[in-house]
């Protein structure tokens, strides 16, 4: 089995040493080492590692700044936080922007080598785990439409390119991240959203605040079971919803081209309800 090459960000010589004398070599390739943030940046650029080691404090930039640089130039970038700072709001911001790990010095060699080893658990899924995903998120928003609103449906599943959506006026909009970075819309038109909503609340006469309300809410379900089914599937794996955004606007269009989108599509009784799942990394 090839070794996990890491690259190591840190300013202290002696840290360095720490790290690649931590690592087992018969597992894991030190494939290069920076002394500052801006070296990081380019050293992964050209030998593009499969994961990070990355300090917090060094001479020219902070490690979450060299982590979201990294992060914008690949996605799907493997960063491990490893720093004598290690608090709630570090891990909260460290998150936000895609980091995988954090692990605060010193560090037991066998705990640093079963982090990286689960940050890089992804790499060892079969390809089309993309798709594997959406199943559960297509479960999800079967078994709830049935659950909460009383509706069997027809499902049609459609892959989306370029990442593309159009609304047919209200769409609930989540953004993924944690282990992978995606997003989740789940979308109906206005009237189809008040009838929907009249089912779940069980009442006839509702406001607009109460649809949207109702919406939201059914949304946050079908995007909370799906991530915890993940979640609890694939060690190493751990996948977050962002707080939801709410849009209004018939034939408005979401576009990502970074995502590899589906779309799946519930005909009921009721009207079309559409739930888009996308995530990073797909071609």
């Amino acid at each position: 089995m090839d070794r996990i090459r890491v690259l190591i960000v840190d300013d202290s010589p002696f840290s360095q040493m720490v790290i690649k004398r931590t690592l087992d070599e018969n597992e894991f390739e030190i494939c290069g080492v920076a002394e500052t943030g801006r070296e990081g940046i380019e050293l992964y650029r050209s030998l593009t590692p499969d994961v990070v080691t990355m300090d917090i404090t060094m001479p020219d930039m902070d490690g979450l700044i060299c982590s979201r640089q990294i992060m914008l130039f690949d996605p799907q970038a493997r960063i491990v936080v490893l720093s004598s700072l290690k608090d709630e709001r570090l891990i909260a911001q460290g998150k936000s922007i895609g980091v995988k790990g954090f692990l605060q010095k010193p560090v037991a060699s066998q705990e640093l080598m079963n982090t990286i080893r689960q940050v890089c658990q992804l790499q060892q899924i079969e390809d089309g785990w993309q798709e594997k995903f959406l199943e559960y998120f297509i479960q999800s928003f079967k078994q709830n439409l049935k659950d909460m609103a009383r509706l069997d449906c027809e499902l049609s599943v459609t892959s989306a390119q370029g990442g593309k959506f159009i609304s047919q006026g209200l769409a609930i909009v989540f953004g993924l991240t944690g282990s992978q970075q995606g997003r989740m819309i789940l979308d109906a038109s206005l009237e189809t959203a008040q009838f929907f909503t009249q089912r779940i609340s069980e009442k006839d006469v509702l406001g607009e605040e109460d649809v949207l309300h109702g919406v939201a809410e059914f949304a946050n379900i079908v995007c909370g079971h799906s991530l915890s089914k993940i979640n609890n599937s694939y060690e190493g794996i751990e996948l977050r919803p962002t707080p939801p955004s709410i849009l209004f606007g018939s034939n408005l269009s979401i576009v990502n081209p970074k995502l590899k989108s589906f779309m799946a599509t519930a005909q009921t009784e009721i009207g079309q309800l559409s739930m888009s799942v996308g995530f990073a990394g797909g071609e």
